[in-house]
C-alpha cells in the first residue's frame, strides 16, 4: 500500500514511528515525500540537541542523532569502499550520484566513497542533513586523532580526544589551525602541548580538559576564552591562578568563562593567600551558600562514570566583576579549586542566600 494513498493523520502516524535513517532515505523519493516528512516531524526534530560524525575509526564515519534528553539513535555509517562489493545502489544526494549499500548485516545504511572522493561524498551528505534537518541544528566532529583535518562544513565544530604522547607540536599546530572552531578538547597530556599562539582555537574551544602530569598549564590559564575549563596537573603555580582569577575580575578577559577547576596531584593551594589577592567577599558563615553546578559541555558517553553536569559546589567566597558587577563563587581548598560564574549581579546573588 502506498503511503500518499493512506489519511493524512495516518501518514503522519507511520512516519513518526520510523527512525530517522529510514526517513532520512525516504525523503530522496521525491520533493513532495520530503515535505511530509519534515512537516510531520517538528515536534521530533525540536528534541535534536546535535548530530555527531563519530571518526573514532579512520576510515569509518558514524553518524548519530542525539537528543536533549541524552539518548541517540545511529543515522548512518560512511565507510571506504570496497571494490569487491558490487550490491549497492546508487542514490542522488545533493545532486551528486553517490554509492549506498542497504543490508540486514548492518543496523543502518552505508554510505560507501573511494578515499580519494572521501571529502567530497561528506560534503553532499552534510548538505543533504542540512536540507532535511534544517539549518539551525549544530553538528559535531568528532576526531579520531590529530593527523586527519577535520572538514570546514556548516554549522558543525570540532571535538577532540587524544593523548599527546610523543605528539609533534608543529603537527598540532597545523591540526588546529586548519580546523573549525571546535566544541570540546580533552587531552591527556605527556609534556607541554599547549599551542605558542595565543589567538589558537585551541583556546576558543568551549570547553578544555587537560589531565597534564609533568608539566602545569599555564597558558591555558592565560589564553582561554571558552566556557568550562578542567585542568589536572602536577603542579601549578599559584602567581598564574592569581592572574587568571584577577584577569576575570577586571573583566580584562575570560567573558565567556562559566566554570574552570584546577586539580593538583602534588603541593597544596594556599586559600588564604589566593583569596586576599583577589579581593574576596565572604558570604556571612552563618548562611548557606548557594550550590553552583551546570550542564557540561563534554560528556563522555563512553565512560561508565561520566556525569552530565559540572561538580557542584558551594563557597562562602565569592568575587565581583568589575565591568558588570557579576558574581563568582570561588572554593579553594588543599589541592582543588572551583571557579563558578553566575548569570546574576551581586545583589541578585545575595538574594538567592536570603
Amino acid at each position: 500500500m502506498k503511503l500518499s494513498k493512506l489519511p493524512l493523520l495516518v501518514q503522519e502516524e507511520v512516519l513518526h514511528n520510523m527512525e530517522y535513517t529510514d526517513l532520512f532515505l525516504l525523503s530522496f523519493l521525491s520533493k513532495k515525500v520530503k515535505k511530509l516528512i519534515k512537516s510531520s516531524q517538528v515536534n521530533r526534530s525540536k528534541k535534536i540537541d546535535y548530530i555527531m560524525y563519530d571518526c573514532d575509526h579512520a576510515q569509518e564515519i558514524l553518524v548519530y542523532v542525539f537528543y536533549k534528553n541524552d539518548w541517540n539513535e545511529k543515522l548512518l555509517l560512511l565507510a571506504k569502499h570496497d571494490d569487491t562489493d558490487n550490491d549497492c545502489h546508487q542514490l542522488s544526494v545533493s545532486g551528486k550520484m553517490i554509492d549506498i549499500h542497504v543490508s540486514d548485516k548492518y543496523t543502518v545504511p552505508l554510505v560507501l566513497f573511494h578515499i580519494e572522493k572521501r571529502e567530497d561524498v561528506i560534503s553532499y551528505i552534510h548538505n543533504s542533513f542540512l536540507d532535511f534537518f534544517g539549518n539551525s541544528v549544530e553538528f559535531r566532529w568528532k576526531a579520531c586523532g590529530y593527523k586527519t583535518r577535520i572538514p570546514h562544513l556548516q554549522n558543525l565544530k570540532g571535538c577532540i580526544k587524544f593523548s599527546s604522547h610523543d605528539a609533534n607540536k608543529e603537527i598540532l599546530e597545523n591540526f588546529f589551525t586548519s580546523s573549525p572552531t571546535f566544541k570540546w578538547i580533552n587531552i591527556w597530556a605527556h609534556g607541554s602541548t599547549e599551542p605558542a599562539n595565543p589567538e589558537s582555537k585551541f583556546y576558543q574551544a568551549e570547553s578544555i580538559q587537560i589531565l597534564q602530569l609533568r608539566h602545569n598549564s599555564p597558558d591555558v590559564l592565560r589564553h582561554f576564552q571558552g566556557k568550562q575549563a578542567v585542568l589536572k596537573c602536577c603542579e601549578c603555580e599559584v602567581l598564574d591562578v592569581i592572574s587568571f582569577l584577577n584577569r576575570w575580575k577586571s573583566g580584562d578577559a575570560y567573558l565567556k568563562l562559566e566554570y574552570l577547576s584546577i586539580q593538583l596531584f602534588e603541593g597544596e593551594f594556599p586559600q588564604n593567600e589566593i583569596l586576599n589577592s583577589i579581593g574576596a567577599k565572604h558570604i556571612d558563615e552563618t548562611n548557606k551558600p548557594p550550590t553552583h553546578c551546570l550542564p557540561k559541555v563534554y560528556i563522555d558517553y563512553h565512560s561508565f562514570c561520566s556525569e552530565p553536569n559540572t561538580d557542584p559546589f558551594s563557597s562562602h567566597a565569592y568575587v565581583v566583576r568589575v565591568t558588570d558587577n557579576c558574581v563568582a563563587s570561588v572554593s579553594i581548598q588543599e589541592k582543588l579549586i572551583y571557579f563558578g560564574v553566575w548569570n546574576k549581579t551581586e545583589d541578585e546573588f545575595l538574594k538567592m542566600i536570603e
